[in-house]
């Protein structure tokens, strides 16, 4: 038999406003990852980019769980536009994470067959 393994693309609008809802969303992601072996990619999109705010009263635990993440083989992303959007920039929000286009993302993730779960 030939099992094949689920592909989940997170995506995670919750913002500084909803810091528990990004939470939720990111350790959903590590648990598919690690516990189920799923093959997980992971957005930050709208809001959500804030989460990834350097100067944040949380930002060593955001740090901390999107190192994690990356560790464990996810594949962690940005939508540009939204963190324009908000006034921000690339110099607010931490290193290494990749930047992408939110709609574009999403739907070469479709098409290579990911499942979208949004937070």
């Amino acid at each position: 038999m030939c099992y094949l393994m689920a592909k989940i693309f997170v995506i995670s609008t919750a913002g500084k406003d909803d810091i528990n809802r990004a939470m939720m969303a990111m350790n959903f992601a590590l648990g598919a990852r690690k516990n189920a072996g799923a093959t997980v990619a992971f957005m930050f999109l709208g809001r959500g980019v804030e989460t990834l705010l350097r100067e944040a009263a949380n930002a060593p635990q955001m740090k901390k769980i999107i190192e994690d993440m990356i560790n464990a083989g996810i594949d962690v992303s940005y939508c540009g536009i939204s963190l324009k959007n908000l006034g921000l920039n690339k110099d607010l929000i931490f290193d290494g994470i990749r930047e992408v286009m939110g709609g574009v993302e999403t739907a070469k993730r479709i098409d290579e067959g990911y499942a979208v779960v949004s937070f």
